[in-house]
C-alpha cells in the first residue's frame, strides 16, 4: 500500500528519529529539501548535523507524535521529545509542531515552532522563530473543512486581531477545552478562556496574532501564528511563534492545543534594553 503523506511522516519519526538512523533521511527527504527552521543548516545534511548535536547531548533521545493533521500535500505534527541529558539524571521533555510538505514521498519544504525553554539546560540560545518563511491557506479541501477555515480566520481577525472578547460567544462553545495548562489556569470553558485572553490585551494592548500556515482534516484546523506587540509596563517589543490546533464542533470551537516557546514567554516582562 503506498504511503499517504500522514503514513511517510509517522514512518520518519518511527524509523529515522526513533532509531537514530539517519543514514536512512535520503529516502525521506528530497534533493532539494528546504528547511525555514531560523538557525538551521540547509538540506539534508542539516538535519544530520542537528541529530548528531542532539544526540551528543542527550543520547536516549525519543520522540511521540502527538497529533497529526494531513491536507493534501501538507502534514503538520504535534511531537513530543523526551530523553535524559547526557552525564545527567535531569529529564528533557519538548514539544515541537513540525509541518511538511511532501512531493512523489520525499519531503520538500519544513517550517517549525519549537519550544527552546526546555533545551535552555542545553546551552542553546532560541532563535527569532517568527522570522519564518509565511504560507497561504490550501482551500482544496471539502465544504466542512473550508467553512471551518473561514471560522478560524474570522476568529483571527474578530479577536486576536480586533480584541472583540465579546465576539468569541458566537465562535467558541460554553464547554470549551483548552488544553494549554497557562491559559487553563485563567479558568474552564469559554468563561476561562475571554478571563486569559483579556489579561494577555492588558498586558499588551497592541498584541495581535497573524495567521503564517493554515492546514485542515475533518474537524480539526491547525495554524501557526506570529503574535506581536508591545508590553504597556516596559515598552518592550513581544514577538512569539505558536502552533494552534482547534477541533470544530457543530460550526463551534470545541477544543485546543498548542506549541509554544516558552523562553520567549520567559522574556515577557524585562525591560528593553538601551
Amino acid at each position: 500500500m503506498t504511503d499517504t503523506p500522514g503514513r511517510r511522516i509517522r514512518r520518519l519519526f518511527e524509523e529515522v528519529y526513533n532509531k537514530h538512523d539517519f543514514d536512512r533521511a535520503d529516502e525521506f527527504f528530497a534533493p532539494d529539501y528546504v528547511n525555514h527552521q531560523v538557525g538551521a543548516a540547509p538540506g539534508v545534511e542539516g538535519l544530520r548535523t542537528w541529530a548528531t548535536m542532539m544526540l551528543t547531548m542527550v543520547p536516549d533521545l525519543a520522540c511521540a507524535v502527538e497529533q497529526l493533521v494531513e491536507q493534501n500535500d501538507r502534514v503538520l505534527v504535534h511531537v513530543r521529545w523526551q530523553g535524559t541529558i547526557g552525564g545527567t539524571d535531569r529529564p528533557l521533555d519538548q514539544l515541537t509542531a513540525n509541518l511538511y510538505r511532501l512531493h512523489e514521498g520525499r519531503i520538500t519544504e519544513h517550517w517549525s515552532v519549537f519550544d527552546y525553554s526546555a533545551l535552555a539546560a542545553l546551552g542553546l540560545t532560541p532563535p527569532d522563530q517568527t522570522a519564518q518563511a509565511t504560507g497561504t491557506p490550501d482551500w482544496d479541501a471539502g465544504p466542512t473543512q473550508q467553512e471551518n477555515m473561514r471560522l478560524v480566520r474570522t476568529v483571527w481577525d474578530e479577536v486576536m486581531h480586533q480584541h472583540r472578547l465579546d465576539r468569541a460567544d458566537a465562535h467558541y462553545r460554553a464547554d470549551y477545552i483548552q488544553h494549554n495548562a497557562f491559559a487553563a489556569s485563567s479558568g474552564e470553558g469559554l468563561a476561562g478562556m475571554k478571563t486569559f485572553f483579556a489579561g494577555l490585551f492588558a498586558l499588551a494592548p497592541d498584541l495581535v496574532g497573524d495567521l503564517t500556515q493554515m492546514i485542515a482534516q475533518d474537524d480539526l484546523v491547525a495554524v501557526f501564528c506570529v503574535w506581536h506587540g508591545h508590553e504597556a509596563a516596559t515598552g518592550a517589543e513581544v514577538r512569539l511563534h505558536t502552533s494552534d490546533l482547534l477541533r470544530i464542533q457543530d460550526g463551534l470551537i470545541a477544543e485546543h492545543w498548542d506549541v509554544m516557546d516558552y523562553a520567549a514567554v520567559a522574556r515577557f516582562g524585562v525591560p528593553p534594553t538601551s
